[in-house]
């Protein structure tokens, strides 16, 4: 792909903190401890009039742990695959046995490099970028990411290798996240979804932290897999990197139109996956439930569902899918099942149904008295889809008990045949 920037370097360089200096946003995690970023970013980016695409890539050891390894076979590709590579060192720390590995690798490709000599945040510290041109790269441009110093110079020395032809990256679609505990499996699900290692995948918890968004077609229709952090419990986490990952994690949730809520079936489903359930839930996002790691678990597939039922009974609108990723086994009954939720999250109905609906309800089991006083429906409507919201006109809105509202909310749904989304209700009062 044309136009393609590659940021790269050793772990905490600040390579994050070009990128996002670059984007004029904060989209990748920043933070001190090395080896935040482990999967490759992309963002749109754009310099007078020239779009491209940013990427941010992990960062590179010579070190022969499997981890690392991968990360540094995902950079190699993407090296080949970049016009520009922009390789940032650090001018505070000075030459390493690091960076001196990194520009062997990327001497087969120096036509495309630029040296960025970063954390040179003032004029004194420029004499720090003499011992850089000993890797032997032409072009080398001192900078501070985190102050913006010598940003605009190291764009216009890229600009004249940018066509002029739009970089567009294409994240229309269904959004699809894949959330749950560390470790149940959301990588690797992705990954056989794409059927190729896309995101990493490890036995060492936490090894996603940002979130990744992927384009990915199934049936002829546009989807975007949305790679999440695992969610642990709050006393687990500690201010840092983990609780950024988290944060983008529930943002993920609440940027999805269909939530797929991963389970580990192995270690059975635990109080942090009923949570995490509830923050899907309170959010009125459509839902599909994976019972993953199916194949390490001796129950049929009837029982393994009645298990996930009775312990997510809240989430009952959602279906459930078994799969065993490492086996690519059950992807096209989750996919299938992401379409139906999203198709009954995006419903409408015209108004004169839902009135019909809501009256029937009300004939069948009328709500309970409110001091002394009826509760009268004078009409309903939908007013929004995603989720399919409804309002309910009302003489007495506070007068709904929550056992009722529970009751009319399942048997709208029923009437209305929105079988696999949550149904949100919204009461007013005739003056509303």
């Amino acid at each position: 792909m044309s136009n393609r920037v590659l940021i790269l370097g050793r772990p905490n360089v600040g390579k994050s903190t070009l990128f996002n200096r670059i984007l004029g946003r904060r989209k990748s995690i920043v933070h001190d401890l090395p080896g935040v970023t482990r999967d490759l970013l992309e963002a749109e980016a754009s310099w007078k009039g020239k779009s491209f695409i940013l990427v941010d890539s992990g960062g590179i050891w010579e070190t022969k742990e499997d981890i690392w390894e991968r990360v540094k076979g995902k950079v190699q590709d993407a090296i080949s695959k970049a016009q520009i590579v922009l390789f940032v060192v650090d001018g505070r720390e000075g030459l390493t046995a690091t960076d001196e590995y990194i520009a062997k690798l990327l001497y087969p490709h120096k036509e495309k490099v630029f040296l960025v000599v970063n954390k040179i945040d003032n004029e004194r510290l420029e004499k720090n970028v003499y011992e850089f041109f000993a890797l032997s790269f032409e072009r080398v441009f001192p900078v501070s990411s985190q102050h913006g110093r010598n940003i605009g110079e190291l764009l216009d020395a890229i600009y004249p290798l940018l066509e002029e032809k739009l970089a567009r990256l294409d994240y229309s679609g269904i959004k699809v996240s894949f959330v749950g505990r560390v470790n149940v499996g959301k990588s690797s699900l992705i990954n056989a979804l794409l059927n190729e290692e896309r995101v990493l995948v490890s036995p060492v918890a936490g090894t996603t932290r940002d979130a990744v968004e992927i384009p990915f077609m199934y049936k002829n229709r546009s989807l975007v897999l949305i790679d999440t952090a695992g969610i642990r419990r709050r006393t687990k986490v500690d201010y840092g990197v983990e609780f950024f990952s988290v944060g983008r994690s529930i943002k993920a949730i609440d940027m999805s139109d269909v939530v797929c809520l991963v389970l580990d079936l192995s270690e059975g489903i635990t109080d942090q996956d009923k949570k995490i359930a509830g923050l899907i839930e309170r959010r009125y996002k459509g839902c599909v439930i994976v019972g993953n790691k199916f194949d390490l678990v001796s129950l049929k597939e009837k029982d393994a569902e009645n298990y996930i039922k009775s312990s997510l009974y809240f989430l009952d609108y959602a279906p459930i899918a078994l799969t065993v990723a490492t086996q690519r086994k059950g992807l096209e009954n989750l996919l299938d099942n992401v379409l139906l939720v999203y198709t009954d999250y995006t419903k409408i109905h015209k108004t004169s149904f839902v009135n019909r609906a809501a009256h029937r309800v009300i004939r069948e089991k009328k709500p309970p008295a409110h001091e002394g006083k009826e509760i009268k429906v004078y009409y309903s409507f939908q007013e929004s889809a995603c989720p399919p919201t409804f309002v309910v006109i009302t003489n007495e809105p506070e007068g709904w008990k929550q056992n009722y509202r529970k009751f009319f909310v399942r048997r709208l749904r029923e009437h209305l045949r929105i079988k696999h989304s949550p149904l949100k209700l919204v009461l007013k009062g005739r003056e509303e």
